[in-house]
């Protein structure tokens, strides 16, 4: 009876820790499709082009540059609002002729980590120390181990979660570069919204 119930219980985080989620493009309505893992989907909105994919229950959008002269993604400008209403910026990127950027919603966010020799043994175990700095009187620990840290603002607006089903807006902004790019009024910005639903499949 344990052991059956082991089972059953194995199963269940299973099923609800492996969930897998894909993509609905659902506004512009003109051109509402699916966007799976297989193949990408085009989408072209003068000037750029769009290439939609899921990649590990992520959506990946790359842009496109399809004009004879540099595009900058407006960072400020641009807004994803998230499942729980808040507004994010993205990062400002140039995107060169014939070139693209890669967007990816959610955002992963960054790990960084001590990078310096480390020796483990087994499960949980790891080496530490103690280490005198020169000129400093005490003993202070320190750990081979990987160290992890948090981003925090301003880079942490940066990074929300998608999480269940639910919907994300994309506000992207972009501005040409090039010969009497920096005095041509803003009416010359380029302006691409899209709303996307997040599936279980």
């Amino acid at each position: 009876m344990h052991a059956n119930g082991l089972i059953v219980t194995l199963a269940f985080l299973c099923l609800t820790g492996c969930a897998r989620y894909e993509y609905e493009l659902i506004q512009p309505g003109d051109l509402r499709r699916h966007v799976g893992t297989e193949t990408d989907q085009l989408v072209r909105l003068d000037p750029i082009e769009y290439k939609l994919r899921t990649v590990d229950n992520r959506l990946v959008m790359r842009a496109y540059n399809r004009t004879d002269r540099p595009i900058q993604l407006l960072g400020e400008q641009s807004i994803v609002v998230a499942p729980d209403g808040e507004s994010h910026p993205l990062r400002g990127r140039t995107i060169a002729p014939g070139s693209h950027v890669k967007l990816i919603f959610p955002p992963p966010r960054p790990r960084f980590h001590n990078t310096g020799p480390s020796f483990g043994v087994g499960v949980g175990v790891g080496t530490a120390g103690y280490h005198r700095h020169p000129g400093y009187p005490y003993h202070y620990p320190y750990h081979a181990e990987p160290t992890y840290m948090t981003m925090y603002e301003p880079a942490e607006a940066l990074y929300w979660d998608w999480k269940g089903e639910s919907d994300v807006r994309i506000i992207l902004v972009y501005s040409p570069i090039g010969p009497g790019a920096a005095t041509a009024p803003a009416s010359d910005e380029i302006r691409h919204e899209f709303t996307f639903h997040r599936r279980k499949m």
